[in-house]
């Protein structure tokens, strides 16, 4: 028996997402341009290949199955990454010339944007490159004014005037010196064991510093002291000699935690917040190849990464 694997191909991914929008086969097929019979075997073929029914029987309507709805959400990422690999490599064409406006806030900005535009450079070396890093709402302010015309950032960018596109995750976790905190087997520690300690945050206008401060309100504990410190180095060096607690990004302490300076944990009964990289541009200016170019170089390095 053929596996999923064997059967897919662009026209079943499209027959799926277009049955969960409108939960009939004459208006899936419609969409995707053959007859129902043509969408009826394609819907045989994936039944098989699943070991399930995907779809089933709702009224006189069909209905996507829970098997169904997981693989619609697949068929879905694997026609927009098919998408923008065609928009990459028709941009990619067009790169002789250019200026490439790039912002960043700063965990992006250092620890991902830097090798993503060696690369970029190395592949388009006419294309002139100029990148302002700084803090998420500093990142907010170019955007609008147009110092930058897209940009890399980690922290909330809600704004009717930018498009926004999420690219991987980026967890923000406890960092402390090794065995300064009693933690448990798979690295959480409670709420109780963080009361009285310093706790070492980054610059003002920085999203992880806002999660930090507000992360023991509502509990019966408070860190003792506040160390405002100036950038991510600075909490990730007052971690490491032990003199407080900080919160980063999980991006920020990759080669820490491999030379075992630093160890990363989470607390007990309170969220991490659910951020992401996100790709940032004005909703309403135009699109060069060299942004389409980059955006996809950075969403290529974050799957590599396991981003996405």
């Amino acid at each position: 028996m053929p596996s999923l694997q064997d059967v897919w191909n662009v026209t079943r991914l499209r027959l799926l997402v277009e049955l969960e929008k409108c939960s009939s086969l004459s208006q899936a097929a419609e969409a995707v341009g053959v007859s129902q019979p043509s969408a009826s075997e394609h819907i045989r073929l994936l039944n098989a290949a699943a070991g399930e029914p995907i779809v089933e029987r709702y009224g006189r309507s069909l209905r996507l199955t829970h098997a169904g709805r997981v693989l619609a959400v697949y068929a879905s990422q694997a026609l927009s990454n098919l998408t923008a690999g065609e928009s990459a490599l028709a941009a990619r064409a067009g790169l002789r010339t250019g200026t490439l406006e790039l912002g960043a806030s700063s965990v992006p900005g250092t620890y991902l944007v830097p090798d993503i535009i060696e690369q970029f450079q190395q592949e388009c070396p006419d294309v002139n490159v100029h990148v302002s890093v700084g803090s998420t709402a500093e990142v907010r302010q170019w955007l609008s004014s147009g110092r930058v015309t897209c940009a890399v950032t980690c922290g909330d960018m809600r704004d009717e005037r930018l498009t926004v596109t999420a690219l991987g995750p980026d967890e923000i976790v406890g960092v402390a010196r090794p065995r300064f905190l009693d933690l448990s087997s798979d690295g959480y520690v409670d709420a109780a064991a963080l009361d009285d300690f310093t706790l070492l945050v980054q610059e003002t206008g920085s999203s992880t510093r806002e999660y930090a401060l507000g992360l023991l309100s509502g509990t019966d504990y408070s860190f003792r002291n506040v160390w405002e410190l100036g950038s991510v180095d600075a909490v990730k060096r007052a971690a490491r000699r032990g003199r407080g607690v900080g919160f980063l990004s999980t991006h920020t302490i990759a080669d820490e935690q491999r030379r075992g300076e630093v160890v990363a944990f989470r607390v007990t009964d309170l969220p991490s917040p659910a951020r992401r990289v996100c790709w940032v541009r004005l909703t309403r200016a135009s699109v060069s190849p060299a942004e389409t170019y980059f955006e996809s170089m950075l969403r290529s390095h974050l799957s590599r990464a396991g981003g996405v």
